[in-house]
């Protein structure tokens, strides 16, 4: 059964190195259990400075910059009483202090000099979470556009530099009672206070906080619904949306599980996914508190992106992914498409999403493998709110693909495009009146202009002011109908599709056709009854996989040599050969 379990985890961002170093002591413990406590605090680059256990004091010499504090708790119930402090000398003034509340691992940030500051707008706050009647219930996040920038429990004291901008103060209570007397306040380094509040009631609660923003500050940073997928927001960036009990909108576009377009996978049952991995999916309870949204691809490469990463997930954020296109949600409503990418969460922690490797504090259930993307193509995603949860949900982009919605542009003018059939295949020809660092053309073939596959490649030219020709022959043409597209790639990936030809193809001449073949062969009948023989003049079994027109395709699995197909119409006796490799 799934169980909420919630642990923080927070990257320090942004830090100034300095030669200097100003002296600083760490104090560790004051609890019930120390000894199953340990500790690291970690630079920007991850590299530790500082760790132990405890008790202890600990004197360091550090720039100034952006670290983080990471708790640890062997027995896995928290610090038990214990606490951190950062003093800094000779003034023994407090810069940072925390506690791990509950469970085996916790951070927060801890800034020293101001070094937090990503845009140089940085001015010191305070942070201070009392404790109330039962504060080891407590915990929080306070969020800045799309990222964490504190995490913490009760009762806490932060100093945090901060830029100017809209904040979201996330409140949590695991009993569900609210925070029974605890509050939280942000003051600024000359008193004033900035932001107060309390979790009244229930488990969840959010407010917004406006450091000195030129617009106004709105608790959600987001739309709040986009519950059917004709209404799927377009997403460019890291994002945040806000999500909540919402229900499926007015329309409810996953199909049943276990169908095409929301198939059952069931981790340790032996069967992969198609993307190779062995979680639990897709969404086994349908569509639940919706969010659509749209992935824009500028730059093409490997994708990778993370739900309420870095401590900030707080229920199970179920998703499930799409190609889009103008006909997606058409499809997706009508069970025609398949997934690509979906995940229902193992855990409900650590964030969730696509990843080579699972984030700090992610679980790998929770993700699946990053996706090869191309620059144009765009994808659906639709997020669903199991836990019926209200919060705020940072979506963060990694890996080597670009997500933005500039217009791809590619430095090369594609003058014309054209498909032609000859006797044995179909011939592309196109001409170019400009490339610039154009590294190659991409030649893409469908049946039915929605499913590609890649023929081959044509190196380009690269560079020209002139008007260059390229072919490409197609010796294996498709019967019947076919499309053709050439993906145009220059030197950084970025790739452009050309508009769409097609051809309708038919064997001409001669009576078989690939030849020589592997383990297909179409065979020109004009109705006449078909046998295979070998070179003894043994029939040799095969299977009528496709009748179409005149043409029938023949299946088979032979060992490599000479065939012989033998046609029969009355007293007309005609045959050719093929070879099969």
């Amino acid at each position: 059964m799934r169980s909420a379990i919630a642990i923080s985890l927070l990257l320090a961002a942004g830090s100034h190195g300095f030669a200097q170093c100003t002296n600083y002591t760490i104090t560790v413990g004051g609890g019930i259990f120390d000894f199953e406590i340990d500790w690291e605090l970690v630079d920007d680059q991850g590299i530790v400075v500082a760790s132990g256990f405890a008790p202890t004091v600990t004197n360091v010499c550090l720039p100034d910059g952006c670290y983080t504090m990471l708790m640890y708790d062997t027995f896995g119930d928290g610090w038990n009483g214990a606490s951190y402090a950062i003093r800094v000398l000779p003034a023994n003034t407090l810069v940072a202090s925390g506690t791990l509340s509950a469970g085996g691992f916790g951070s927060s940030q801890v800034d020293l000099g101001g070094g937090c500051s990503g845009s140089g707008n940085c001015d010191l706050y305070t942070l201070t979470v009392t404790s109330g009647i039962f504060p080891t219930e407590i915990s929080w996040n306070l969020i800045g556009g799309a990222t964490i920038v504190a995490t913490g429990f009760a009762p806490s004291a932060q100093v945090l530099c901060l830029d100017t901008g809209c904040y979201v103060m996330q409140l949590f209570d695991s009993f569900g009672d609210g925070w029974n007397g605890a509050t939280w306040t942000i003051t600024s380094s000359g008193g004033t206070v900035m932001g107060t509040g309390t979790l009244a009631a229930g488990s969840i609660g959010q407010a917004s906080v406006d450091l000195g923003s030129t617009v106004p500050c709105s608790g959600g940073g987001g739309p709040v619904t986009a519950s059917d997928c004709p209404d799927a927001v377009n997403v460019c960036t890291d994002y945040s949306f806000q999500i909540d009990p919402n229900g499926e909108g007015a329309l409810y576009e996953i199909p049943p599980l276990g169908s095409l377009g929301n198939p059952d996978f069931i981790p340790g049952d032996a069967i992969l996914s198609p993307w190779g991995s062995d979680n639990w999916g897709c969404l086994r309870n349908d569509e639940l508190n919706s969010t659509w949204m749209v992935v824009n691809i500028w730059g093409g490469g490997s994708l990778e992106f993370t739900f309420g990463g870095l401590g900030t997930q707080a229920g199970f954020y179920d998703w499930i992914m799409y190609p889009y296109g103008p006909n997606a949600c058409s499809s997706i409503l009508n069970n025609q498409v398949a997934p690509i990418r979906c995940n229902w969460n193992g855990v409900a922690f650590g964030g969730t999403g696509l990843a080579a490797t699972p984030p700090p504090g992610g679980d790998a259930s929770n993700f699946e493998p990053p996706l090869n993307v191309l620059a144009g193509e765009q994808y659906l995603i639709c997020f669903s709110n199991w836990s019926s949860v209200t919060t705020l949900v940072p979506l963060e982009f990694g890996g080597t693909a670009i997500v933005s919605c500039d217009e791809v542009v590619l430095p090369l003018e594609l003058i014309s495009f054209d498909a032609v059939v000859e006797q044995q295949s179909i011939r592309l020809r196109w001409r170019t009146a400009s490339e610039q660092d154009v590294a190659r053309f991409r030649i893409l073939r469908s049946s039915d202009a929605e499913h590609w596959e890649e023929l081959g490649t044509q190196e380009a030219v690269g560079n020209s002011h002139g008007m260059l020709d390229y072919s490409y022959l197609d010796m294996d043409p498709l019967f019947g109908r076919q499309y053709y597209q050439l993906l145009m790639e220059d030197l950084d990936g970025i790739g452009e599709l050309s508009e769409m030809r097609w051809v309708h193809w038919r064997v001409i001449g001669a009576m078989v056709h690939p030849n020589p073949a592997t383990d297909e062969l179409w065979v020109r009948t004009r109705g006449g009854a078909i046998q295979v023989h070998d070179q003894t003049g043994r029939t040799v079994p095969v299977t009528v996989k496709q009748s179409l027109e005149e043409m029938i395709l023949l299946a088979f699995d032979l060992i490599p040599g000479v065939y012989f197909v033998t046609i029969e119409q009355g007293d007309d006796l005609t045959w050719q050969r093929f070879l099969v490799r």
